[in-house]
Parts: structure tokens; sequence; C-alpha cells
């Protein structure tokens, strides 16, 4: 599968679905989350694919914009209306955070960390991806006491029951602001993603333009790089899957007209 071949198609899916999205009554509030989720995975595929296609470091960031947006907008809707049990409503959804991250634009991030649900939803989330969520939140919004994030560290630390994670490591270094714990760390994030794409390939995961975009740039370290950058951390220009091209700051805005991604 060549990924330039796949943008046209990618790019107006996601612009057809980006229009009704946000238009009274064309979707019912229980298929909001859902739907969301699922645009805002094409929305990151598209970007990626655009960048490595097209070099447009720009399109890279609208895009990734745009599938925080559709979070933002989801979790605006659920604050205003009186239901909300919803499976997509947790605070441990974090991938279009993640995207307003790497995208730069740290103003959006906050107000996705704002209105997130801030308790932890058993049936929604696993509590180790509560506590990520939660640590994220705080570092988006610029806390920088340790206290307040000791609470959630140990609750993940005991959530994961003895197991190693790359993620939490990643978020300490970035809490202590220790450059060499989170030198390790992120190493051995991006070395546990590398295993992961391969255990992926090797079992035959299914195969779209998404999965192998996302396969060859991660949003995710992507995201945690510009939070060590607001840290005051010193990071590289590249790293495995987080090429200088996808951290270079957005140039021109996002064009209002949500058709043309």
């Amino acid at each position: 599968m060549q990924l330039a071949e796949e943008v046209d198609a990618l790019a107006y899916d996601t612009a057809f679905w980006l229009v009704g999205y946000e238009e009274p009554g064309v979707y019912a509030l229980e298929e909001l989350g859902s739907i969301g989720m699922d645009l805002s995975r094409k929305l990151r595929g598209l970007a990626i694919i655009t960048l490595l296609t097209a070099g447009d470091s720009d399109k890279f960031c609208h895009n990734l914009i745009r599938s925080g947006r559709v979070r933002e907008y989801f979790l605006t809707r659920m604050r205003q209306e009186p239901t909300q049990a919803d499976h997509h409503l947790a605070s441990g959804r974090v991938d279009p955070l993640l995207d307003a991250l790497a995208a730069g634009d740290v103003d959006l991030a906050h107000r996705i960390a704002w209105i997130s649900p801030r308790t932890w939803e058993p049936q929604r989330e696993y509590e180790d991806d509560f506590c990520y969520a939660q640590i994220l939140h705080r570092l988006v919004h610029g806390v920088q006491a340790p206290a307040v994030y000791q609470p959630f560290i140990d609750q993940f630390d005991k959530a994961l029951k003895g197991q190693p994670s790359e993620r939490l490591e990643v978020v300490k270094g970035l809490v202590q602001r220790s450059q060499a714990d989170f030198d390790q760390a992120f190493d051995a994030l991006l070395d546990a993603r590398r295993k992961s794409i391969d255990a992926a390939i090797k079992r035959a995961q299914i195969e779209d333009p998404v999965v192998l975009a996302e396969r060859l740039v991660y949003i995710e370290g992507l995201a945690l790089l510009r939070l060590a950058d607001r840290q005051g951390l010193q990071t590289q220009p590249d790293y495995l899957y987080c090429p200088s091209l996808a951290r270079r700051p957005m140039q021109a805005p996002l064009p209002a007209e949500p058709q043309d991604p």
C-alpha cells in the first residue's frame, strides 16, 4: 500500500464526517463519542500521511488540531446534556489531547484537559490510563509542584501491580524535571513502541492507511517532547518515530473551512 495514494480518499472521508459532526440533529448524542474517536483517528492518520508524502508540517498540525477540536466538542456536549452515560466519556481517552499537544496547540490541550472527567471510571477505562491522563492534564496546565502529582503517580504505580510502565517513568521524569530520568525513560518508551510495532506486524495486524501511518510517526512521543520542552528539559531534534519535520512550529494558522483538510 502506497500512502500517497490514500491521501485524497482519507481527506474526503474526514471532511465528510467533520461537516456533520457539529451540526445539530445530524448524529444522535449517543453516537458522538464513537464517531468522534474514529474521526480523530482518521485525522491523525491523514496528518501523518500528509507530513510524510508532502512534507507539509502545517497541514500535519492542522489535522491534529482538528482531531483535538473533535474531542473538545464531544466533551462540551457531554457537559451540556443531562446524560453522562457514554463509554467514551473518560479522561483516559488521551489520543486527541496528545494530538493537540503534538501540534503545539497548548491552548486547545488546556481546554480539553479542563473539561475532561476528573474521576476514575472503572467501567470505561483502565486505572493506569486514568492516572496517566490526570498527570498529563496537570502538566498541560503548567502545575510545577511535585506534591500535586504524587497521589496520581502512587495510584498509577499501584494499578500496575508490579508491571513496568515506560509511560509512568516518562511522566515521573517530566514532573521532577530530571534530564537523566526523562532521557532514559523516553528512550525506553521508543524502544517499547518499536517492539509493539514489530509484534503487530508478526501477528498480521489488519493494515489500513492509518495503521501504517501510525507505525511511522509516534504522536504520543511528539506530545511528550512538547511537554519536555515546556518543563525546561533539553531534547534532540530527531528521535525514532519523532522526526524533526513533525516538530516544526506551525506557520500558517488552521483554515476556517473544515471541509478542506
